[in-house]
C-alpha cells in the first residue's frame, strides 16, 4: 500500500486529528493511490501517519460507514472490490451527477478557471507518458474536481466526491494500466472535447464529452473481467 503524507503537526483536538486522517485517507481513495483489494492494518496506518491508532480508527469508521472501507479481523482494513451491478449502478448515478455539475461549470467559469483547465488537460496527458501509471489517475482526479468545484455547488461537490470515494479505486483498473494505449488514446480524446466544449460554453456538448468519457473507462473495466460477479 502506498504510505500517506505524514502528519507533522499534530492539533490538540483528537477530533480534528481524526478529520485530518480522513481527509488524507479520502484523498489517497480519490486519486486512485489505493487499489481495489488492498488491505492494510490500522497499526500500520498510525505508523505511517505518524498518529496514534484512535483518530485512524475513527477516520477508518466513517469510511467504512460510507461503503469505501471494508473492516476485517484483527483491527485490519481494506478496499472494496465492487461487483459488477454495484459498479454499473454507481457508473449511472455518477453519470448524472457529473453531468449536472459540468454543465453548471461551463456557464460558471472564470477566465482563470478556464486557463487552468487547459493547463490541467495538458498535465493530464502528459502524466500518461510517465513511467509511473499512478500519476495518469492523480491527474484525471485533479482535472475532474477542478471542474466540480468550479461548478459553484458544495453540495453537488460533496456528493460527486462521496462516489468517488469507491469509484477512485477502480478507475486505477484503466488509468492505472499504463500499457492500455488504445484506452489512453481515448481518455485523451474525450478530455479534449470536454476541455474544448467547456471554453467555447456550451454545457450540452461538455456533458456529453464527460458522459462519453465515464462511459468509455466503465465499458473498458467491465471487460476486463476482474470485478466480482
Amino acid at each position: 500500500m502506498p504510505a500517506g503524507p505524514p502528519i507533522s503537526a499534530l492539533p490538540e483536538r483528537p477530533d480534528s486529528l481524526a478529520r485530518q486522517v480522513h481527509d488524507i485517507l479520502s484523498e489517497m481513495l480519490l486519486s486512485g493511490q489505493l487499489r481495489p483489494a488492498d488491505r492494510m492494518s490500522m497499526r500500520d496506518l498510525a505508523d505511517q501517519l505518524g498518529v496514534s491508532v484512535m483518530p485512524v480508527r475513527d477516520a477508518v469508521s466513517r469510511l467504512v460507514a460510507a461503503g469505501a472501507l471494508e473492516s476485517r479481523p484483527n483491527r485490519a482494513v481494506a478496499v472494496p472490490l465492487m461487483t459488477r451491478a454495484g459498479f454499473r449502478d454507481l457508473t449511472e448515478i455518477r453519470i448524472h451527477n457529473e453531468m449536472l455539475a459540468v454543465r453548471l461549470a461551463t456557464l460558471r467559469m472564470s477566465v482563470p478557471q478556464l486557463d487552468q483547465l487547459r493547463q490541467l488537460e495538458i498535465a493530464f496527458c502528459m502524466s500518461l507518458e510517465g513511467p509511473d501509471s499512478r500519476d495518469a489517475v492523480r491527474a484525471n482526479k485533479t482535472l475532474h474536481f477542478h471542474i466540480y468545484e468550479s461548478a459553484g455547488s458544495p453540495v453537488l461537490r460533496d456528493v460527486i466526491a462521496g462516489m468517488w470515494l469507491k469509484a477512485g479505486p477502480v478507475i486505477t483498473l484503466d488509468l492505472g494500466e499504463a500499457s492500455r494505449r488504445s484506452r489512453n488514446a481515448a481518455s485523451v480524446s474525450n478530455h479534449a472535447d470536454l476541455v474544448r466544449a467547456i471554453v467555447a460554453r456550451e454545457p450540452d456538448a461538455a456533458a456529453h464529452a464527460l458522459e462519453a468519457d465515464i462511459r468509455s473507462a466503465a465499458e473498458f473495466i467491465l471487460s476486463r473481467d476482474v470485478l466480482r460477479d
